[in-house]
């Protein structure tokens, strides 16, 4: 069968600047992703970046989740305008891939705390496939496993220390607040997809094998 998975990043009002999206803006956004599953989704999961709420939608490819989206955004922006919090002016970044599932279909969504990323250092060749990946501003989508690059061949990319020296650091979720103006917080997370529904996600980078990278990328700038 064939399943689009489609994500959707959007500054949406951070707390302190554009430092972290506030807690009741993740939790309404999930309930009401949660609400369309079994009718426009078969399933979803809701995270963030810096002050980008980053909404993920596993659905028919005939069918487009872009107004329901639209709406927990718009439902956002309120919460976070009722109380004052500072919104960045970036657009949107969407990815959306649509793929025949195969029987092991792990995928990975890397998500910058900055559109400056440069994904194009990340990237790992694609063995002659078209699908393997896609970017937009602060999102990286990936297929891995079996005929793409593995999980750990796109991981091992963030450790380089070429990467490391433009301040690209690694880190889990519950440390990608965006407290740094030479550092840009990556958080990477890994699914599996099977009939619709995921599996997940991995923390990837929550584990001390990238302490090294991330002291790289935080001391090349220190003064």
């Amino acid at each position: 069968m064939k399943t689009a998975v489609s994500v959707f990043a959007k500054p949406v009002g951070g707390v302190s600047g554009t430092t972290r999206v506030f807690p009741d803006i993740l939790q309404t956004a999930a309930k009401m992703l949660k609400k369309a599953e079994g009718g426009i989704l078969t399933d979803s999961f809701v995270t963030h970046t810096a002050d980008r709420l980053v909404l993920i939608a596993v659905h028919d490819p005939d069918v487009l989740p872009d107004t329901l989206i639209a709406a927990v955004f718009s439902a956002a922006e309120e919460i976070a305008q009722k109380r004052h919090l500072f919104c960045g002016p970036d657009p949107v970044s969407v990815c959306r891939m649509t793929i025949p599932e195969r029987e092991n279909e792990p995928f990975l969504l890397f998500l910058a705390g900055s559109d400056v990323m440069p994904w194009g250092e990340v990237m790992v060749p694609d063995r002659g496939r078209d699908d393997a990946c896609i970017v937009d501003g602060v999102l990286f989508l990936a297929r891995a496993g079996g005929e793409f690059p593995s999980t750990a061949e796109f991981c091992e990319r963030f450790a380089r220390r070429g990467l490391n020296q433009q301040g690209v650091c690694p880190v889990s979720l519950c440390d990608s607040s965006n407290v740094r103006t030479t550092v840009i917080p990556v958080v990477g997370l890994g699914f599996s997809l099977f009939n619709g529904k995921l599996t997940g996600p991995v923390d990837l980078f929550d584990t001390p094998l990238f302490a090294a990278p991330r002291f790289r990328a935080s001391d090349q700038h220190a003064e």
